[in-house]
């Protein structure tokens, strides 16, 4: 027997699908849903299939993969997510490893379950990082008492997965099974994050392998704001694109006191910032498209034209 773990946060429209999958698996399992406020129907929904359904309001998805495994009664804990829709055989591929006794933790690649170009490269390169050994939340297994061992889920926005399955290689072995895939939804929000990904990552090669500070200091900008909307603890009214502005602000104000290559490179690195944060979140809000949008803009002009 395993327990399930299904961290959700208003996911009404699929989340049935997910819990009728898992049960129909054929394999005895505990399916535990952590809801982390919904406003929907999904609680309902959840509350109809699921052994478990606990209300945590307010907790991230860090969080509620933590309070799902410390409420599962079984010695292995397999996660995905309410979005995710396994075919059959899926759990019986997952835990056969665990036969072994020095396996700890067990992961499977991915495929889109709203197929098309941008989603399938999305769902590729994912199963690439599973395959090198950082599993994802949405297809991982590993033993309970491994999980209590490593400290559990560190407590970060995203990245919850990776951070864990590295960690777990030192308590064991880490097999990744290229037959226990599932498919999981890939709506914009992650399609935009996915091209955004690839395009700083390119612009940020071609900076590094030319020496040119804009394109340097914009994808490294970038990813520290990634690296940052993970960890950060601070306020949600605090956001990235604040700090951005501030930060062009001073850079312009210093402009003089620092060389022409150090000015561009901070320059670039509060626009990453800027662009990170308006295609991850303000794209969504029209009020701040416009503003952010402008701005961003307008930054790109000038920094064109120095």
């Amino acid at each position: 027997m395993a327990s399930v773990v299904i961290p959700a946060l208003d996911e009404e429209k699929l989340i049935g699908n997910a819990l009728r999958a898992i049960r129909a698996q054929g394999v005895p399992v505990e399916i535990i849903v952590v809801d982390g406020g919904s406003e929907d129907k999904t609680i309902e929904i959840a509350q109809s299939i699921a052994d478990i359904v606990i209300s945590a309001p307010g907790t991230n998805i860090s969080q509620a993969r933590q309070i799902g495994a410390e409420a599962a009664s079984s010695d292995i804990i397999v996660t995905t997510d309410a979005d995710s829709v396994p075919p059959p055989g899926w759990l019986e591929k997952l835990l056969r490893h665990f036969s072994d006794p020095n396996v700890v933790a067990v992961g499977g690649p991915v495929r889109a379950l709203n197929a098309g170009v941008v989603q399938d490269l999305y769902a590729s390169g994912l199963s690439a990082a599973t395959c090198a050994g950082l599993f994802v939340g949405f297809n991982m297994a590993y033993r309970r008492d491994a999980l209590l061992k490593a400290g559990g889920y560190l407590n970060v926005r995203k990245g919850e997965d990776w951070e864990l399955a590295t960690r777990l290689r030192r308590y064991g072995k880490i097999v990744f099974d290229p037959e226990a895939y599932v498919y999981t939804d890939v709506p914009f929000s992650r399609q935009l994050e996915f091209a955004n990904i690839a395009w700083n990552a390119g612009i940020l090669g071609i900076g590094v392998a030319t020496n040119s500070p804009m394109p340097t200091g914009v994808g490294t900008g970038y990813f520290l704001a990634t690296l940052g909307t993970a960890i950060d603890q601070v306020p949600d009214e605090i956001h990235h694109s604040q700090v951005a502005v501030a930060g062009l602000v001073l850079t312009t104000a210093l402009k003089g006191a620092m060389s022409p290559y150090l000015y561009r490179l901070l320059m670039g690195v509060c626009t990453g910032i800027l662009s990170h944060h308006y295609f991850g979140e303000d794209v969504f809000d029209p009020t701040w498209t416009r503003i952010n949008g402008s701005l961003l803009l307008g930054v790109i002009l000038i920094l064109a034209s120095t």
